[in-house]
């Protein structure tokens, strides 16, 4: 790296962050979102995988005196993909292109509607982008050092990782490969390499595994335990005899049953669809990678091959998109962000060989070079730049669903809405709602009102439908005669056993 990159570098953080601030989601949001928000106060583990060290990090932006709670942790996502883009544009460096090609992917990066939607909300993934950054930017300084610290840094946001977002894990394979098969010198076995790496892994995995013990025995009444799971053990034939120990429960939320058999599991059809449609959302940044990825094993001029660099991101990408394409889940494109991370790294490098070539034109040069940077970001940023208005102006990031849009739009309005229901309730009711209510019910309730002894549960998670498990049964006969027990829908699976009655903010209570 040069001087410059100490002035570009961080520049390009402020401007990101400033662009990711003036559309962050303002308020209260529903599901994943409100969950985040919500633990991140209340010091909860989350659905699975539990996301310990997210909630710990998170918990440190609910401090800012700034906003209320859930657009603090919204800001989260802001800085971190912030992070991110600084990290890409580091990284492109420390492989060789110049600072305009590395600007060139980090702005592609930075206006991807799919990254920059999740720099716009509570969520895990922008978060764990830095974390795969900060991985790799580390091993290709350890390459360019022989500093073995670099390893050791690398180990450990991959341990830490654990605690983000595991999919991040996913790279694991294609690092041990790198490992082994570059930076060899005299005498230097690869165990040598590895060692540090391991070591700082482990660290990375013990403070993972402390963050989780301290969540798990702090037993949060808004984590995951006390609003889903507990309650739902029969819906994945489990008792509570499978859930009493913090090894138990950590099994649970790294091999939840609820998603067994989703791994691995698309039809081979839809895998191709699924395949095909990425290819023509990101057909320019896949042509510009594909030159990027050439390029590290082709030299040219005074640009030398890096083979292990191109074998290493290739697996890396090969593994991550095999990961979206076959899971079995309805939001599978979130899982696209790794892939994408590691081609416009790639198309960074691939802009930069095109330019070099084109500059083999001695006469006329540097024209000529200008020019060609100049239709380089027409056609892979100027699309994506042409949404920056409109965005700036509406304040929220473009591609959104228009359940997400709601929510940016009107900042006030899931938090209106669980206000109707709160309010009308005693302190100690329980209340049966849909996923994508029950945090904002917790929010307000717990976060804002201080009346912690409410409780909130999905129905049945693992069908979705309000035929209740029998540990759910269990629970509600188990408090019928000590709490009001409340339910957002009509439980006509429950109008047998109970008199159901209608109740204020279109509740339905059930009595004996």
């Amino acid at each position: 790296m040069k001087r410059s990159d100490l002035v570009i570098a961080p520049s390009i953080f402020i401007a990101c962050l400033a662009l990711y601030i003036r559309t962050l989601a303002q308020g209260l949001l529903f599901g994943d979102s409100a969950e985040f928000q919500t633990i991140a106060y209340t010091m909860g583990l989350g659905h699975p995988t539990g996301y310990p060290v997210y909630v710990f990090l998170a918990k440190i932006f609910t401090y800012l005196p700034i906003g209320e709670i859930a657009y603090r942790v919204n800001l989260l996502s802001a800085v971190t993909a912030s992070v991110t883009i600084t990290f890409i544009y580091l990284i492109i460096r420390t492989l060789g292109p110049n600072p305009v090609s590395a600007l060139f992917a980090s702005l592609i990066l930075a206006l991807t509607p799919l990254f920059w939607k999740h720099a716009a909300i509570a969520e895990v993934y922008a978060i764990s982008s830095a974390c795969l950054v900060l991985i790799l930017f580390a091993l290709f300084r350890w390459k360019e050092s022989k500093n073995s610290i670099w390893l050791f840094l690398a180990g450990m946001f991959g341990g830490l990782s654990l605690g983000i977002h595991a999919t991040v894990a996913l790279a694991a394979p294609a690092v041990l490969m790198y490992l082994t098969i570059t930076g060899r010198s005299a005498g230097e076995k690869p165990g040598d390499r590895v060692k540090p790496a391991l070591f700082g892994a482990l660290v990375g995995l013990i403070i993972f595994l402390l963050f989780f013990y301290y969540l798990d025995h702090r037993n949060s009444p808004a984590g995951y335990y006390n609003t889903v799971a507990l309650p739902s053990l029969s819906a994945w034939g489990m008792k509570s005899s499978d859930f009493n120990s913090p090894l138990k429960r950590l099994e649970f939320l790294f091999f939840p049953p609820q998603f067994k058999g989703q791994f691995l599991a698309v039809p081979f059809d839809e895998v191709i669809e699924r395949s095909e449609e990425f290819v023509q959302n990101f057909a320019v940044l896949l042509v510009f990678s594909l030159i990027g990825i050439l390029s590290f094993f082709i030299p040219f001029s005074r640009s030398p091959a890096r083979s292990e660099e191109g074998w290493f991101l290739i697996a890396a990408l090969v593994i991550f998109m095999i990961f979206a394409v076959t899971y079995d889940v309805h939001d599978f494109n979130v899982f696209y962000i790794p892939s994408i991370l590691i081609l416009v790294i790639c198309a960074g490098c691939g802009v930069q060989r095109l330019v070099d070539m084109i500059g083999t034109l001695q006469k006329f040069r540097l024209p000529v070079i200008t020019i060609a940077y100049i239709v380089c970001y027409w056609i892979a940023i100027g699309h994506l730049a042409g949404n920056v208005p409109n965005a700036w102006s509406d304040r929220m990031p473009p591609g959104l669903e228009e359940k997400d849009r709601y929510g940016f739009q009107f900042p006030q309005a899931y938090k209106l809405k669980a206000e109707m229901i709160v309010t009308k309730i005693e302190d100690d009711s329980i209340v049966f709602t849909d996923w994508d209510k029950v945090y904002d019910l917790y929010y307000v309730s717990h976060v804002l009102q201080g009346r912690t002894n409410m409780d909130f549960h999905q129905v049945n998670p693992q069908t979705g439908t309000y035929l209740l498990p029998d540990s759910m049964l269990a629970y509600i006969d188990a408090n019928i005669d000590l709490r009001p027990i409340y339910f957002t829908k009509y439980p006509s699976s429950l109008a047998g056993v109970y008199k159901v009655i209608p109740a204020e903010s279109g509740l339905f209570q059930i009595l004996k």
